[in-house]
């Protein structure tokens, strides 16, 4: 039997269900905006897209990147790369840089932590290249060995940084999802 989160993602037409977490989150944090750019990583299936769509508005634009397909958007403020995060050059400034990211799991938890951590450490350091100065990140991570390094990063990079496990998550998993508003200054 489906849990309630991916009966009312299909009811209302979502991809999945892991809208709703991109909206607890950015109704408690308000990190997309109307008119943003938004750099999606590990975009499919393509809910967060769906979700950032309405609240960026018709001035927005995202872009989605991933190594799998996302289901069919008809949107012209959207466009799809499929490639891998950690080997793509992206070229642009995003307000909000989006990671729902995760390997896929192994059943050795250690491994599959080490893993995560390493694609939101990819998507961090998109962030540092490509998030314009007071922009916002929002990344899923495995909580593990090396949760607390990712922390400390991101702590060096934004002015204000907290962590959300949405009502949405399921219990029993041990995603995070770490929230990065404002980012500071370059250092030169």
């Amino acid at each position: 039997m489906k849990d309630f989160y991916t009966r009312k993602s299909r009811e209302e037409g979502y991809y999945a269900r892991s809208v709703y977490k991109l909206k607890q989150i950015n109704k408690k944090y308000n990190l997309i905006k109307t008119g943003d750019k938004v750099l999606d990583l590990g975009c499919s299936p393509g809910g967060w897209v769906q979700a950032s769509l309405e609240l960026i508005g018709n001035k927005g634009f995202i872009i989605g990147i991933d190594i799998n397909n996302v289901k069919e958007i008809k949107a012209q403020n959207f466009q799809f790369i499929k490639a891998d995060v950690e080997e793509i050059k992206i070229d642009g400034t995003f307000n909000i840089i989006l990671s729902d990211m995760a390997p896929k799991t192994t059943g050795d938890r250690a491994l599959d932590q080490e893993r995560s951590f390493d694609l939101a450490m990819a998507a961090l350091k998109i962030c540092d290249t490509n998030l314009v100065k007071k922009g916002n990140f929002l990344c899923k991570i495995f909580q593990g060995g090396k949760y607390p390094e990712f922390l400390k990063e991101v702590k060096k990079r934004f002015e204000f940084v907290k962590t959300m496990k949405p009502e949405a998550s399921k219990s029993k998993s041990k995603e995070m999802y770490v929230i990065g508003k404002c980012m500071k200054p370059k250092k030169e």
